[in-house]
């Protein structure tokens, strides 16, 4: 139903009179010097305002939003580690650059509905097209919020093996042993099997005792028995063991299996240490027959 006085040749006219129209911010100005040379029938000045008033929205959210990250991750710094503030930041950078495009179209002169339909429309395409970008980025976050490793571990992925140098949206990098630089993306690293060599502060190292021609392994087993309780470093808890073995050689062996907080203490340091007190204990048999190695590899 029409309302009274309703005529449809009006229409065109309330039309372009609403187009031609300043809006009232501080860009009036801009709109108003435009009509008065162009004319108030004009839609040059309204059009040019809605196109600054966008670009102004779009800088003042990315500017707001820039602060508001620095504060973010400069809080997040102070009680956090290093991955928090890498999630924080990538959010962060994400939201802004969202909401600016969003902000911007919007005070252009853009209906919010058209922006969200036309966004959601386009967001659905460009997921398609990039699904694999996509799903990389989804996988970078639940890997920071996972947390199965952090940045600075020594860590085995797929066929790469390497310290954790970054965790970004799109990939992760590992620093190999022989000083490459492996990229890995991160749907790779988050579908893979991941063994963290460096999550626990423990880690079980060997030591293989020859078995001098002469020697009893009774001997060699509580001599180093003996080593294994003089030395402080080892721990206590799980305990150590002493096993004879078999070389692939055929040789006698005694194992020697102990765990060690390598982050305080030098392996190596403690396993000559060890050698040393075996060596004492048995009276020298065991002079130059002895290897020392991790189980799992240092970092």
């Amino acid at each position: 139903m029409r309302p009274p006085g309703y005529d449809a040749r009006l229409m065109p006219l309330l039309l372009a009179a609403a187009a031609s129209t300043c809006q009232s911010n501080p860009l009036k100005w801009v709109c108003d010097e435009i009509q008065a040379r162009t004319g108030n029938g004009s839609v040059l000045g309204p059009v040019v305002q809605d196109v600054l008033d966008g670009i102004l929205v779009f800088l003042l959210v990315l500017i707001a939003g820039w602060v508001l990250r620095r504060v973010a991750v400069s809080a997040v710094e102070r009680r956090a580690d290093e991955q928090v503030r890498t999630l924080t930041r990538n959010v962060m950078t994400v939201l802004t650059w969202v909401l600016a495009v969003v902000g911007g179209l919007v005070a252009g002169g853009l209906d919010a509905v058209y922006v969200f339909t036309f966004g959601g429309i386009f967001s659905l395409a460009i997921g398609l097209a990039f699904q694999d970008l996509l799903r990389n980025v989804l996988a970078g976050i639940f890997i920071l919020l996972e947390k199965p490793f952090r940045i600075g571990d020594q860590v085995t992925i797929a066929d790469q093996e390497g310290v954790v140098q970054t965790i970004a949206l799109r990939t992760t990098a590992l620093r190999t042993g022989d000083g490459r630089l492996a990229v890995l993306p991160n749907l790779t690293v988050f579908s893979s099997v991941i063994l963290n060599s460096t999550a626990l502060d423990q880690r079980r190292y060997s030591l293989s005792v020859t078995v001098l021609p002469g020697t009893e392994p009774s001997e060699l087993i509580e001599a180093a028995r003996g080593a294994l309780s003089a030395t402080t470093a080892i721990s206590a808890d799980p305990r150590p063991s002493v096993q004879p073995a078999i070389g692939a050689d055929g040789r006698r062996l005694v194992v020697v299996s102990y765990w060690l907080d390598y982050r305080t203490h030098d392996p190596d340091a403690v396993s000559a240490d060890l050698l040393a007190r075996i060596w004492g204990a048995s009276g020298g048999a065991v002079a130059g027959q002895a290897e020392s190695k991790p189980e799992a590899p240092a970092h």
